[in-house]
């Protein structure tokens, strides 16, 4: 089965899927809720269910199948992470800041995909905020735990899922229990469903825990290991890595001054530290031992591809509303949105990029761009992208 590309202009409200090896499909129209990203499901998904994302205009969980028939759900929104059990049965959507700039929405929703008629979904409150979320088993007794990743002050906090499932209607609170992290400004997050073990990224490191017993067990913290800290966890089904990128960040402004690195994490926690050069580099994704990530400067853009321990570097044509360096690269130049580039692995050796605001989507191999495909829309804010491949039992389980 060729894989299928999720392409979503978040900013225009639109969404369409398209073939790899043919052609796209229609537009349809979903705000796709651009930071929650579309969350792609293990095979054992009920009801053939491929991938999910969260329309945050609509207010509804949007439910794609292998044979291109969608149905929603209602969700609580703005959504701000999605995150699946290990079966892909339950999705998790924590809410946050939306349009403003203030912590205001504390209501968690959990929809049950094996449900026909698409109404079971429960909506709790948890606490104020932009949670990050996972789903791992409790290691003593393998019940499903959903672990919330909460910012300043930083803390985890461990739920059985069926707490929440059996809360009932009218937003009740539920609370569990609750692990102080070290870092206050998390900001990543990634889980082994082999393990179950939890990787959050913060200030302090990769701070890492599992569930043991209904309680929150912290493990050894994975420091960062060079000068900064890391952002945008992935974490690669095929092969277990834990990787992240970024680093030593100056002030925004002088954004094309920022140093970075990419980091793979083994299971034991041995790290390998790749440079990528100074500049804007932006949520990488991991798939088949591969790590991908693009670099914007005023200099030039490229795209990287680590193999192994071989890193390429391919050439992209500038966006025409680049971030220019003196302005910090998510406010808007001119009467145009900050512009920035999706990136998505569709396999080990091939990666789909969009020009974001120009509307162009780059298949690149590490060899080069195979082809430059227009998409049709602007694709302001780089809009965003999701692959659909033959279902896997195991996946990352955390939206992109």
């Amino acid at each position: 089965m060729s894989p299928t590309l999720v392409l979503a202009d978040h900013r225009a409200g639109r969404w369409r899927t398209s073939e790899i090896a043919g052609g796209p499909g229609p537009w349809s129209r979903a705000t796709l809720a651009e930071h929650a990203g579309i969350l792609t499901l293990p095979a054992t998904a009920p009801g053939g269910a491929r991938a999910v994302f969260a329309d945050d205009a609509l207010g509804a969980l949007v439910v794609l199948d292998g044979a291109g028939q969608v149905r929603r759900v209602p969700v609580a929104i703005p959504a701000e992470h999605l995150a699946c059990d290990p079966t892909g049965r339950y999705v998790v959507v924590t809410t946050g800041l939306g349009a403003s700039w203030d912590p205001w929405s504390d209501l968690v929703t959990v929809v049950d995909l094996a449900d026909p008629s698409g109404t079971t979904a429960v909506r709790v409150r948890v606490r104020t905020g932009e949670p990050g979320v996972v789903i791992v088993p409790d290691v003593g007794t393998g019940e499903p735990m959903v672990v919330l990743r909460h910012r300043e002050p930083g803390e985890a906090e461990v739920i059985p899922l069926h707490d929440l499932l059996g809360a009932g209607p009218h937003c009740p609170v539920v609370r569990g229990e609750r692990l102080e992290l070290q870092g206050d400004l998390g900001h990543g997050d990634a889980a082994d469903p082999r393990t179950g073990v939890v990787h959050l990224s913060t200030e302090a490191g990769i701070e890492r825990l599992r569930v043991t017993g209904g309680r929150p067990e912290r493990l050894q913290t994975w420091p960062w290991p060079v000068p900064g800290r890391a952002y945008f966890l992935r974490f690669d089904p095929t092969t277990g890595i834990v990787c992240s990128v970024r680093g030593a960040d100056s002030d925004a402004e002088q954004w094309h001054t920022w140093t970075n690195h990419v980091v793979r994490w083994s299971r034991d926690g041995a790290a390998e530290v790749t440079r990528t050069g100074d500049g804007l580099v932006f949520r990488p994704d991991a798939l088949e031992g591969a790590v991908a990530w693009t670099v914007v400067h005023p200099d030039g853009d490229r795209l990287a591809m680590l193999i192994g321990d071989r890193v390429s570097e391919i050439e992209l044509a500038p966006m025409s509303a680049a971030p220019r360096p003196g302005v910090a690269p998510w406010d808007p130049v001119g009467d145009r949105p900050a512009q920035r580039r999706a990136l998505a692995l569709v396999s080990g050796d091939l990666a789909a990029v969009t020009r974001g605001g120009d509307g162009e989507l780059h298949l690149v191999r590490p060899t080069g761009i195979d082809s430059t495909i227009d998409l049709g829309s602007a694709f302001d804010e780089g809009g965003h992208l999701g692959v659909i491949k033959t279902p896997e039992t195991w996946v990352d389980g955390v939206g992109r």
